[in-house]
């Protein structure tokens, strides 16, 4: 432990101190009333965690400010030289419109690589992210030193011995957490679920029952059995009372249609005597018209036609008769 301490933060690139969180939390690990595995624990897990943390943290904070570097320059640097190679001093000199044009094709497509390859391999948001969990895993580490927060014991009083497995339990959390945003999405089920309550979490592929489900059955309590039976028993009442109102509602749409369609019957029979009827007063008076013009047409037949017509004439007592021509 003491070679471990007595180790110097080394320098490394762009004058980064590579090892500062081991020395720092080595300086005072040796002085915890800890046994030596819990404190090689510490050493191996926790700083390892923290060290390979800090490192990918600086590697995607040089990716992150370089790249945005060359998209924020280089964006306002390509219309300026836009404009200088549309110039007249660049069409009259080939040579310097050739490099300005030359220029401009390199730093658009440098920018647009470079605006590619962070949204490809999403560095702002594992820059962001890194930095947060390395910040959060020193917090921890610290918070557990001063024996503070979670740490402070919540009633009893605390110790690095007794909340040694509550750090672990913590730090292996954040690294879950760390590994879950980068490669999968998984909840954790034994969080804050209670001993025997049923688990909120979602498994990739659900477990099967570990029993056959009427061993199952008998282990659920009386009190619950009985009320899902009365839930049974008044769902099958509202169904028989749901089938009869049913019944009740075709029977008495099945008497309307019936209703309708025989007074629709004994309308179109009235409707057929009626016009029957009219129909025999229609030939009735008919033969009667006919009866007549025969009658007439006889009555003027066995008339003589030729009557000679005679007009008399009474003068006193004497008659005088002019016989007049026959008229046919």
């Amino acid at each position: 432990m003491s070679a471990i301490v007595s180790q110097k933060p080394s320098r490394g690139w762009l004058c980064c101190r590579e090892s500062k969180d081991r020395y720092g939390f080595s300086l005072v690990l040796h002085s915890l009333d800890l046994t030596d595995v819990e404190k090689e624990i510490i050493q191996t897990r926790y700083l390892s965690m923290l060290e390979n943390f800090q490192k990918r943290a600086r590697q995607y904070a040089s990716l992150f400010f370089v790249g945005h570097f060359i998209i924020t320059v280089g964006s306002l640097f390509v219309p300026a030289l836009l404009s200088i190679q549309n110039s007249s001093y660049a069409t009259t000199h080939s040579e310097f419109g050739s490099q300005v044009y030359w220029l401009t094709f390199a730093l658009s497509l440098l920018v647009t690589m470079c605006n590619g390859m962070i949204t490809l391999f999403k560095v702002d948001k594992k820059y962001y992210f890194l930095n947060t969990t390395m910040e959060r895993l020193r917090s921890e580490g610290w918070q557990y030193v001063g024996l503070t927060g979670r740490y402070s014991g919540h009633g009893i009083t605390p110790t690095h011995q007794n909340q040694f497995l509550t750090f672990t339990h913590h730090i292996e959390k954040i690294k879950m957490k760390q590994v879950e945003e980068e490669y999968y999405k998984m909840q954790e089920k034994t969080e804050t679920t209670p001993p025997g309550a049923p688990s909120t979490a979602i498994d990739l592929y659900p477990l099967s029952p570990d029993k056959p489900l009427s061993m199952m059955k008998q282990t659920v309590p009386g009190p619950v059995q009985d009320t899902v039976q009365s839930l049974l028993q008044a769902q099958e009442v509202d169904l028989r009372l749901l089938r009869g109102t049913t019944q009740a509602l075709l029977l008495s749409d099945a008497s309307a249609s019936s209703a309708s369609s025989a007074s629709a019957s004994s309308a179109s029979a009235s409707s057929a005597s009626a016009s029957s009827a009219s129909a025999s007063s229609a030939s009735a008076s008919a033969s009667s018209a006919s009866s007549a013009s025969t009658a007439s047409t006889a009555s003027t037949s066995s008339t003589p036609a030729s009557l000679p017509h005679v007009s008399v004439t009474f003068i006193g007592d004497q008659e005088i008769g002019n016989d007049v021509s026959n008229r046919v």
